[in-house]
C-alpha cells in the first residue's frame, strides 16, 4: 500500500496529460484585427533604427508577409518631432524565398543623447496608429575585468572570470552581460619552433554561457524533474540584491591549459555590460520564456511584453560599457593569420 500511496500521483498525471494530448480545442473568439509591430533598441552609438511589422493570426491561412514601404514613422525628442524617419528598401532575392515581413526604417542624422526621452509614432494605411516611449539610461561602466583564479584537476580544469562594477544606489538598474572571445589557434606542430608557413586560425565564439555560473544571472534550483525550470537565456539581471554597492559577477569557463605565446596564439575577450530600459529587460524575460514554454503542454501560454500603445513588439534603450582581458599579441606583422566565418566583434 504504500508504494501505491508514493507512485498515484504520477499515474494520474501521466492519465491527465495522456487525455489532454487528444483533446480538441477550438477557437471560439471572434476575428483577430491586424496591428502595428514597432521594434527599436535605441543607443548612443548608432542612428535610430525602427523594424515595423504587421501581425497576424497564427492560424490565419491567408497571411502572406510583405515590406511595408509607405510608412509614417516619426521620431520625437522630448514632445518635439525632430524626424521622419526614411525607408530602407530589402536586397532583392529570388522569387522562391518568402518576402521579408521586417520592414526598416531609419534616421538620416539622428544618434539618442542621454537625458531625453524619445518617443516613436507609426501610421501604416488600414491599420490603427502605434506608438511607444523609452528614455536613454545611463551606462554602468566596467571597473575591471581579471582572472580570478584556476582550478585544475587531474583531467579538466576551470577558470574564472571577475567583472565588477558599482551599480548606481537609489535607483531601480536592468542589465544584461554578453561575452565574446576572439581566439587565434596554431595549426603547427607545437612540439617544434614556430614556422611561419603554419597559419593562426582565428574564429569568433560566443562565451556568454559563462554567466550562467554566477548566482545573479542563475540561481542554483533543485533537480528539474519535469523540465519546468526557465534558463536565462539573455543573461539579464536587476540590482534589487546589489543596490548602491561595487560587485563582481563571476563567470566560469572550462580551461584548455595554457596557450602557446610562442607560436603567436591568442585569446582576447570581450565583456559588455548592457545598462537596459525595464521594457526591455522584460521582454527578453518574457520573449525567453515564451520560447522555452511554446512546445512543453505542461506549461502554461507565457504572453510576450509590449509597450507598444495601438500596437505590439517594444521600444527600449540600451547604453554598453565593454572591458577586455587579453593573453598574447595579435595581430603581429609576419604572421599568417587565416580567418574563419564571424571573427568580427562587434
Amino acid at each position: 500500500m504504500k508504494k501505491l500511496i508514493i507512485y498515484l500521483p504520477i499515474i494520474v498525471l501521466m492519465l491527465v496529460t495522456a487525455g489532454a494530448c487528444e483533446s480538441e480545442i477550438k477557437f471560439k473568439g471572434s476575428e483577430v484585427e491586424p496591428m502595428i509591430v514597432i521594434y527599436s533598441l535605441l543607443n548612443p552609438d548608432s542612428l535610430v533604427t525602427v523594424t515595423i511589422a504587421e501581425s497576424h493570426a497564427v492560424f490565419e491561412s491567408r497571411y502572406e508577409p510583405r515590406q511595408i514601404t509607405n510608412a509614417s514613422v516619426r521620431l520625437y525628442r522630448d514632445g518635439e518631432l525632430i524626424e521622419t524617419l526614411t525607408y530602407v528598401p530589402v536586397t532583392t532575392l529570388p522569387d522562391y524565398y518568402p518576402a521579408d515581413r521586417f520592414s526598416r526604417y531609419v534616421s538620416l542624422s539622428h544618434k539618442p543623447v542621454h537625458g531625453s526621452t524619445y518617443r516613436i509614432e507609426v501610421d501604416v494605411d488600414g491599420l490603427e496608429s502605434a506608438w511607444g516611449e523609452t528614455r536613454l539610461p545611463e551606462p554602468v561602466p566596467v571597473i575591471s575585468v581579471d582572472t580570478g583564479s584556476v582550478i585544475i584537476e587531474e583531467y579538466s580544469g576551470e577558470v574564472k572570470i571577475k567583472v565588477k562594477f558599482r551599480d548606481p544606489a537609489d535607483t531601480d538598474n536592468y542589465y544584461r552581460l554578453t561575452a565574446k572571445a576572439l581566439t587565434g589557434t596554431y595549426l603547427g606542430n607545437l612540439n617544434e619552433p614556430y614556422d611561419p608557413s603554419f597559419p593562426v586560425t582565428v574564429y569568433n565564439s560566443d562565451i556568454g554561457y559563462g554567466a550562467l555560473s554566477e548566482p545573479l544571472i542563475a540561481p542554483q534550483q533543485e533537480d528539474d524533474l519535469f523540465g519546468m525550470y526557465l534558463q536565462n537565456d539573455f543573461y539579464l539581471f536587476m540590482d534589487e540584491l546589489i543596490d548602491g554597492k561595487e560587485y563582481s559577477l563571476t563567470l566560469a569557463y572550462s580551461y584548455p591549459g595554457p596557450l602557446a605565446i610562442d607560436h603567436y596564439e591568442f585569446i582576447h575577450a570581450y565583456f559588455s555590460l548592457h545598462t537596459i530600459t525595464k521594457d526591455v529587460y522584460l521582454y527578453l524575460l518574457s520573449y525567453s520564456a515564451q520560447r522555452q514554454t511554446i512546445d512543453n503542454f505542461l506549461a502554461e501560454p507565457v504572453p510576450v511584453y509590449t509597450n507598444i500603445t495601438g500596437g505590439l513588439g517594444v521600444v527600449g534603450a540600451v547604453s554598453v560599457s565593454t572591458d577586455t582581458l587579453k593573453t598574447g599579441e595579435y595581430p603581429v606583422e609576419g604572421v599568417y593569420y587565416d580567418y574563419q566565418a564571424y571573427y568580427n566583434i562587434k
